[in-house]
């Protein structure tokens, strides 16, 4: 069996009612991995820790991430660069990005960090990006890390401006939020391209496993430019592209011309599968079976040294009288988009309570956690629905409780069934 990542397709209903309507479809895309190698060459790491040492982080929360800081430089190679840029008022280069050969010296650097001052985020990014960027690497996965436990003010969209820069580079940023008062909002746009993410991290006895988890994660690329063609059939459209599997998120896609579209994934951690869900709208048809789309992954599998690979699928959509039609929806596509749902539903709540729309805000929580009782996700439903309670009362819902709403809709907390990554 040849190595690549094996495309599988299941549609929300393979059959459609002839109409003179256009009708919506889902498209669950399930990625694998076939013919890898149990252990795959590892990649060379390049890696800036940016740091809030903001007062707030005075005390067990900053010595947790020195702790964690010192776990990553352990774990690292001698091939492997590490750099750490902490942040206040103003930005420092406490370890300026170079080979993880003389651990003893970083770590003592690490330990020297102390807590004071505001927090303005920008200035370190600014110089993560700046010292990222000074290896040559001509193969292997570079990462910003930034923590932070508080809210930037006045520089949001110097944040996300130097964020694009960066991932425009092939640079991803991870970012890490502790306890609750940070701009969920904020890293959630910076993180909002391929090889990004960001976690909320509830307490700071969980801030040394979330650096070293995202150290494995780097350490175990299985495919890199991952890049997804669409070519839909004339007058179909795509409505939407998410991520579903591992986690939930909005893949941004763009229509290069009429009936075509592309979107970038990034890097693929790890060989465990991903999926896809599209949103299709199919143009009015005659009876029969129709291709309705054309679904093209180029990727390189670096550990292999096999560079413009490609996977593809062509689907096909049937079309009969309307007594000759089953209406059931595929059970593995209604598990994913249940929890698609629940997403958006609490998603725009939150957009609805900026705007002061309190009781509309309140019915879409209500809906996302019936949402999520349906799928199983008992104590997650719970918390949206104790939230919804407050939010009715009080006009206004609680940091943690908003925070595990969201990345608990996500798949982004931990690893458990409550909060899963």
């Amino acid at each position: 069996m040849s190595a690549g990542i094996q495309l599988r397709s299941t549609l929300s209903r393979s059959i459609l009612p002839e109409s003179s309507e256009p009708q919506l479809i889902y498209v669950l895309l399930e990625l694998s991995a076939q013919g890898v190698p149990t252990t795959l060459p590892k990649l060379p790491l390049n890696l800036c820790l940016v740091v809030d040492r903001s007062s707030s982080m005075r005390g067990e929360r900053l010595q947790y991430v020195k702790d964690g800081a010192t776990r990553i430089i352990e774990m690292l190679s001698d091939d492997d660069y590490f750099g750490l840029v902490t942040f206040n008022d103003r930005a420092e280069v406490v370890v300026p990005v170079q080979r993880a050969r003389n651990k003893q010296e970083l770590k003592r650097l690490v330990g020297m960090i102390e807590a004071a001052g505001g927090t303005e985020m920008a200035t370190g990014m600014a110089l993560a990006l700046q010292e990222i960027q000074k290896p040559m690497l001509s193969r292997g996965v570079s990462r910003i890390l930034l923590l932070t436990d508080g809210r930037t003010y006045g520089d949001e969209g110097r944040c996300v401006e130097i964020a694009r820069r960066a991932q425009k580079r092939s640079i991803g940023v991870t970012a890490l939020g502790v306890g609750g008062e940070w701009n969920e909002d904020l890293l959630e746009t910076v993180a909002a391209r391929e090889n990004s993410r960001t976690q909320y991290i509830t307490s700071a006895l969980d801030i040394s496993k979330a650096f070293t988890d995202e150290v494995k994660r780097m350490s175990s690329i299985f495919a890199q430019d991952i890049g997804l063609r669409i070519e839909m059939r004339p007058g179909a459209l795509l409505r939407s592209l998410d991520r579903v599997r591992p986690f939930i998120a909005p893949i941004t896609a763009s229509e290069e011309h009429d009936s075509l579209w592309a979107a970038n994934m990034g890097d693929w951690p790890g060989a465990d599968p991903q999926a896809i869900l599209l949103e299709v709208v199919v143009p009015p048809l005659t009876v029969g079976d129709h291709p309705l789309l054309r679904l093209t992954m180029r990727y390189s599998l670096p550990g292999m040294n096999l560079n413009n690979q490609q996977g593809e699928l062509v689907l096909r959509i049937g079309i009969r009288p309307t007594d000759q039609v089953n209406y059931a929806v595929d059970a593995t596509v209604k598990h994913w988009l249940e929890r698609l749902v629940a997403y958006r539903l609490q998603a725009g709540a939150w957009q609805q309570v900026e705007q002061g729309q309190i009781e509309e805000a309140t019915r879409r929580l209500q809906m996302a956690g019936t949402r999520l009782f349906e799928a199983g996700e008992i104590d997650l439903a719970r918390t949206v629905q104790d939230e919804a309670t407050r939010l009715l009362r009080s006009g206004q819902t609680s940091a943690e409780g908003r925070k595990r709403i969201k990345y608990g809709t996500r798949g982004l907390m931990d690893q458990d069934k409550s909060s899963k990554r």
